[in-house]
């Protein structure tokens, strides 16, 4: 298991470094939908209307068989950037409490993946900062995506709670587990999103533990202020 630093008393310089890094995460989102991706549905509307005018004939097969490969790299590479754009797009963060957006979280992995994430909450959540409910719920979905993608896990649960002063979160799942050391040594190797959940639980002055072994599954424990 490795720790973070101890909880501190303030976090506001960092909480807003959170906070900015998020609204530029926006503003990228929005240039990649405003530029990109229209873009490519221009081109694509485009292709459309030219397959249409060539028509079934035999004498246009080698060029629409072009076309329906070019038609079929550009539609995907579009879902891909959808789905990538769905991911990180701020979910009203400041508008909606944190139990709130991680139900919404759960809910487009469980859409997505077709995999069940139980939700636990003990007892009541104090109100929680704004770079908080930022750093939470990029967590969660950084572990839940790990645990998919390199874990093959199928079910998930998310646990919450809070003493009043900060708040511990706990993400586990049933995959295959890994060697923690190995990993956390070779960051290259494909997990490279550990120590980002790591950096920022450190940014907000919390703790950060991670548990796993092989064939055990993978749990991700942090407690950070709330404020």
């Amino acid at each position: 298991m490795s720790s973070g630093q101890p909880i501190s008393d303030s976090v506001e310089p960092a909480g807003r470094f959170l906070e900015i890094a998020e609204r530029e995460v926006g503003r990228i989102i929005l240039d990649i939908h405003d530029g990109p991706v229209q873009n490519i549905f221009a081109a694509l509307s485009q292709l459309y209307v030219v397959q249409r005018r060539l028509g079934p004939g035999p004498e246009h097969a080698e060029e629409l068989e072009r076309l329906s490969r070019s038609i079929s790299l550009l539609e995907h590479a579009l879902n891909e950037i959808r789905t990538f754009m769905g991911a990180f797009r701020p979910p009203e963060f400041e508008r909606r409490d944190l139990v709130a957006i991680l139900e919404g979280l759960l809910i487009q992995h469980e859409e997505l993946t077709g995999n069940l994430v139980r939700l636990e909450i003990d007892g009541g959540l104090p109100p929680v900062a704004l770079p908080v409910k930022i750093s939470l719920y990029r967590i969660v979905q950084e572990a839940l995506s790990n645990a998919v993608r390199h874990g093959q896990a199928d079910q998930h649960t998310v646990a919450l709670s809070s003493d009043g002063r900060s708040v511990t979160l706990e993400v586990s799942d049933n995959g295959r587990g890994f060697d923690v050391p190995l990993v956390m040594q070779r960051p290259l190797a494909g997990h490279f999103g550990l120590e980002g959940m790591r950096e920022r639980v450190r940014l907000l002055g919390g703790r950060f533990s991670l548990e796993s072994a092989p064939g055990q599954g993978t749990r991700v424990r942090v407690e950070v202020p709330c404020q």
